[in-house]
């Protein structure tokens, strides 16, 4: 039976030699009909207008290999009925993997959206994206995964799907229109021909503008969540990313750590160089704090020459070495790539702290960094400190706060001659 142009598609596949993991997304993603029918006959006795669920009616269907999940794909398409969506497992001994699986699938349906289900272990996304390359299909879903998560995937992909069918009827439309359109005046006599000339600038203005309006669109959006000076994160987009991060460390009872960095002297490089350089400075800063993260690991711009980091899943020991590394990094990079001043000297302070320290609040949090980071600068700059659980009090057992310690070795001066 062909599938109803007017009907959203909602037929999900999942690939995954994991049987108990059918069930999983089976729960997830199947409507609750029998909620459905005690909400349509409470509506009916107390006389009220139907309360309108949200769950959708999604259609499922499970394979444990790739070539069974290929069959699939392509009987599906032999009747009209093709996939919106397909999450597909990483690793499914002792078949194709994932990567081939997907590969092979788009072959035989290059609209179908791909969410690929991974432990943090599998194949890292630089070597996905070599085998797969650049592509607005596929999405990675890390293992162990929340189910609200795979309830929005499947959700915002078919909406996806469906939003490219009608898009694509759309543009044939469009096209067939131009070309009787075009068929029509080609056949007009010669009195027709300044008035052909006129509908062909005018598409070409068209086309013109909705180029036009395309690149503004992923500039608003670009600017949106970008600092326009760094590219890193601005503060509103960071704060949504670390409020997310937060959550889930709180959930999983998982350390995370911010970092606060401050550029030193900052007020002296515009001083003495104006703020052009000061713009370099800080675009060198970023660049090099940018190059020694982790995949998981996030920087923003928090304002001025300051810069904010979240390492997740992340002790503070881990995250203590990690900002040596990067502060040394600065300090030895970020001046050459200022070009219009020679051997300009720029260091960075930084200031950490831990959900450990009992945080309620990313806000909290960052103001503990920022303690840190404070004591950093008057500790001489250019080094890392971080909060620490030091006893104090006749009761130390009991009376445990947190202090400042400090991670850069202190460097002697030579003796004077």
């Amino acid at each position: 039976m062909t599938m109803d142009a007017e009907s959203p598609n909602l037929r999900v596949l999942v690939i995954d030699d994991n049987l108990s993991i059918h069930e999983d997304f089976r729960k997830v993603l199947h409507a609750n009909a029998a909620d459905e029918h005690l909400a349509e006959a409470r509506a009916a006795l107390f006389e009220q207008p139907p309360r309108v669920l949200v769950s959708e009616r999604f259609e499922v269907d499970c394979a444990d290999q790739g070539e069974a999940g290929l069959s699939l794909v392509k009987k599906a398409r032999n009747e009209g009925r093709p996939y919106a969506v397909a999450f597909v497992d990483m690793r499914m001994p002792p078949g194709w993997d994932g990567l081939e699986t997907i590969e092979r699938l788009w072959t035989v349906d290059d609209t179908l959206q791909v969410v690929v289900c991974t432990a943090y272990s599998d194949q890292p996304w630089d070597e996905i994206r070599a085998r797969i390359g650049r592509n607005d299909k596929l999405l990675i879903l890390q293992k162990p995964f929340n189910g609200i998560e795979a309830l929005q995937l499947a959700t915002a992909l078919c909406r996806k799907w469906e939003l490219a069918r009608k898009v694509a009827g759309q543009l044939g439309e469009l096209s067939r229109q131009v070309q009787a359109r075009t068929t029509e005046l080609q056949d007009s006599n010669t009195q027709l021909t300044e008035t052909n000339k006129v509908l062909v600038r005018t598409v070409s203005d068209l086309q013109e503008a909705q180029s036009q309006i395309l690149r503004q669109h992923q500039e608003l959006e670009r600017l949106a969540s970008r600092d326009s000076l760094t590219g890193c994160l601005n503060r509103g987009a960071f704060f949504g990313e670390f409020e997310k991060a937060f959550v889930k460390s709180r959930e999983h009872t998982t350390e995370l750590c911010c970092l606060m960095v401050d550029i030193d002297h900052f007020k002296r490089v515009n001083d003495q160089f104006g703020h052009s350089v000061g713009d370099q400075a800080i675009q060198a800063v970023a660049t090099c704090l940018s190059a020694g993260l982790r995949l998981t690991d996030v920087v923003g711009r928090y304002g001025g020459e300051e810069f904010c980091l979240m390492f997740p899943s992340t002790t503070l020991h881990e995250a203590s070495s990690l900002a040596e590394r990067l502060r040394a990094h600065v300090e030895a990079e970020a001046g050459e790539r200022v070009r219009t001043v020679p051997r300009l000297a720029i260091t960075v302070s930084f200031g950490i702290s831990s959900t450990v320290f009992g945080a309620r609040t990313p806000l909290e949090l960052v103001d503990q960094a920022d303690k840190a980071l404070y004591a950093a600068k008057e500790g001489g700059r250019n080094c890392v400190m971080a909060l620490d659980l030091l006893s104090s009090g006749a009761n130390a057992a009991d009376q445990v706060e947190p202090q400042v310690k400090r991670i850069t070795t202190r460097v002697s001066s030579p003796p004077a001659a």
